[in-house]
């Protein structure tokens, strides 16, 4: 039985000997993309859409619009006063507490 290669693999023989492949088909691009790729692709997707996204965006700033003009402030890292500040997620541990009262008493 011999093997047949299509595009650098091997396939098997169907009943008609096309191997089951379809000529021309590209699985990569168009259509939805697998759901373990499904960030990757919106990033690309936005990724080359964002210059044309900025443009609207102050298209319509520059015609008086607050939302717009507020939206790139807060793109543009203009606006550090809504940003939330990091708080932690536990207290100070037993030992932190212990050097920190030490630290805190004066020195005889």
């Amino acid at each position: 039985m011999e093997r047949k290669r299509v595009a650098g693999r091997f396939v098997r023989q169907g009943l008609d000997g096309d191997g089951g492949v379809q000529s021309g088909e590209n699985k990569g691009l168009g259509g939805a993309p697998k759901p373990k790729h499904c960030r990757t692709f919106t990033r690309a997707r936005v990724a080359e859409a964002l210059p044309e996204i900025v443009d609207r965006f102050v298209e319509e700033a520059k015609k008086g619009s607050i939302a717009h003009a507020k939206m790139l402030t807060t793109l543009g890292g203009l606006d550090k006063t809504e940003t939330p500040e990091v708080k932690k997620r536990r207290g100070k541990s037993p030992v932190a507490k212990l050097i920190e009262k030490i630290m805190q008493e004066p020195k005889e």
